[in-house]
């Protein structure tokens, strides 16, 4: 059973989650309400709940301060962001904070039970996963560590993945996260995400008319600016020229 934490400083907000959401369908037993972040972070200590769907505009302490407070603090718990906001600095920190999804008001049913739905995926994911590396009769070897890694990187490239994100997942320290991804593919685990990125960046520019910020933000960078510096460095030409050229 898992317990979610609905956080936001409108009550009509709060119970609209509560309403759309089919908590039965995911085995949620337990829901709680916070109308800002500080009084969220009371509930978190004293409830942990497994998913926290907050507002990304709140009074005393913002959702972005939030979920930075999160990451830094090594909360565990996925985040599902709710906002009035389409900005795209607010997509970007949510984004950066990896959260599960973002979900615009007025709140959609399918894309908050889909978002719930991919955050239940990945705690089971998780569970499982610890569960397997605490048995001594399904050891993983370290190749099978590694392509694990690889499965979750191959889903989530197109998020602003962090070295502390995969060490959380996979219960091992950053530092033999690295060693054991360099030791095991020979390429570095950063390198590997940017082939990723940059591969569909290639895909989209040669399949699509969508801006260059657009894919620059649905690939996890900053802004397009970046974007292309890093696109020119690796591939050897601009965005530009590259969906000109092909």
């Amino acid at each position: 059973m898992y317990k979610v934490l609905i956080m936001d400083d409108i009550a009509l907000v709060r119970d609209a989650v509560r309403i759309l959401g089919q908590w039965d369908v995911f085995d949620i037993s337990e829901i709680y309400e916070a109308e800002n972040a500080r009084e969220g972070l009371s509930m978190i200590q004293a409830h942990h709940p497994d998913i926290i769907i907050t507002d990304i505009k709140m009074p005393v302490m913002d959702g972005i301060a939030f979920m930075q407070y999160m990451e830094t603090e090594h909360v565990h718990g996925k985040i599902i962001v709710i906002s009035g906001f389409s900005d795209f600095s607010y997509m970007r920190a949510a984004i950066q904070s990896g959260v599960v999804d973002y979900i615009l008001k007025p709140i959609d049913s399918q894309d908050l039970n889909n978002a719930i739905s991919a955050a239940i995926a990945q705690l089971e994911q998780a569970a499982l996963y610890k569960q397997e590396k605490s048995s001594p009769a399904m050891e993983h070897s370290s190749n099978s560590v590694v392509q694990d890694i690889k499965l979750f990187i191959d889903k989530n490239y197109k998020k602003d993945i962090s070295l502390s994100d995969l060490a959380d997942t996979f219960y091992v320290s950053k530092e033999h996260l690295s060693r054991l991804f360099k030791k095991e593919t020979g390429q570095n685990l950063f390198s590997y995400i940017m082939d990723l990125k940059l591969n569909e960046a290639k895909r989209l520019l040669v399949e699509t008319n969508r801006t260059l910020d657009d894919i620059a933000f649905s690939l996890g960078f900053s802004n397009g600016n970046y974007f292309s510096k890093v696109f020119k460095k690796n591939i050897g030409v601009s965005p530009s020229s590259y969906r000109v050229k092909e």
